[in-house]
Formats: structure tokens, sequence, C-alpha cells
């Protein structure tokens, strides 16, 4: 990773601490700073992460289809916390690191997740909407916000995916992702 791309990982590190009313929101957006942007791009660095944790790795098909999805390099770990129910997942075409909540409160998660992405404007770093839409499902109006973070002639860029559904009782409520992306 070049020395632009390193800053700004530390700039989104230090650029948010959660403090939401939601102690599940406030858990999963922590989660996603401490395993997801700390080893952005770098899948290895999240599967030692849920070693050194001593994670559960899930086996189960049908949670795994939707932490993994398709692609045959992912892996998914259950997270145990008394704030609610979590996973942390490597995508398995993308390798993106995912966390995700059974539960949380899909204002607050997006709002702190704009505070992460955001919160790293700064001369020489584009950020830009890749995607904002809103759709009905199952469980209410579902939520996807994606963003391209890059810094000005870098030959890479990274994607921060938010995905929340506006009532639980699906598989999850909120996804935060970030991937390591080609060049847009």
């Amino acid at each position: 990773m070049s020395i632009r791309i390193l800053t700004v990982v530390a700039l989104l590190l230090m650029a948010v601490q959660p403090a939401t009313a939601d102690p599940a929101a406030a858990f999963l957006t922590k989660l996603f700073i401490d395993v997801c942007v700390a080893n952005l791009g770098q899948p290895n660095k999240v599967r030692e992460w849920a070693e050194q944790h001593h994670l559960g790795q899930i086996q189960n098909p049908t949670p795994l289809a939707v932490f993994v999805g398709p692609g045959g390099n992912g892996a998914a770990w259950a997270i145990p916390a008394l704030e609610g129910s979590f996973a942390l997942s490597i995508r398995g075409m993308t390798q993106a690191c995912a966390v995700w909540a059974r539960a949380a409160d899909p204002g607050e998660v997006m709002a702190n997740f704009k505070k992460i992405v955001e919160g790293v404007k700064r001369p020489g770093i584009e950020i830009t909407v890749d995607k904002d839409t809103v759709s009905p499902s199952p469980v209410g109006e579902a939520h996807a916000l994606v963003y391209n973070v890059k810094a000005l002639g870098a030959p890479t860029l990274f994607e921060f995916t938010m995905l929340t559904a506006e009532r639980p009782g699906g598989a999850f409520q909120a996804s935060l992702q970030a991937a390591q992306a080609g060049a847009h």
C-alpha cells in the first residue's frame, strides 16, 4: 500500500469514536474500525484477527451464504457480545471485510458510517458516492450506500459499503464492509 493510502487508513481509524444510544450500532462501528479498517485490503490479517480472538467459524451453509456470498475464498465467524448477535466475514468474490449485526439501529449505523468515511476528507483524497439506493424488502426499506475513497495518483481505491434494513427480522439488519478495489 502506498504512503497516501496508509494515511487514509490512519485517518479513518481516528475519524470516529461512535457515541450512539444504541449499543449494537456502537459495537458494530467499533468492530468495523478495529478489524476491517485496520486491516484494509488484507484479508489474511482479518483471518489472523479472528484466530487470535478464538472466534468460532460459521459452518452452517445458510448464514454462510449470507455473510460470504458466492466465491470459494470467503469465511465467516460468530462474534460473541453482550450488545447482540454479530458476525465477521471475508466476502468470497471481493475479499471484502464485513461486519454484520442481526439488530442495530439503521439510522445510527448510517450516521456512524458517514462520519467514518466523510471524516477523511482532505486535499488529495477523493471521496465519491458510487451507490445510494433504498429498496423495498420483507423487513422494510433496505438501504445500500457505497463510497469510493482514493488518494489522488494512487493506482487503487477502496470501497466502503453500508447495508441496512428498516426493521430487524432478516438475517441481518446492518452491515459495514471495506474492500480494496481496482482503479475506477
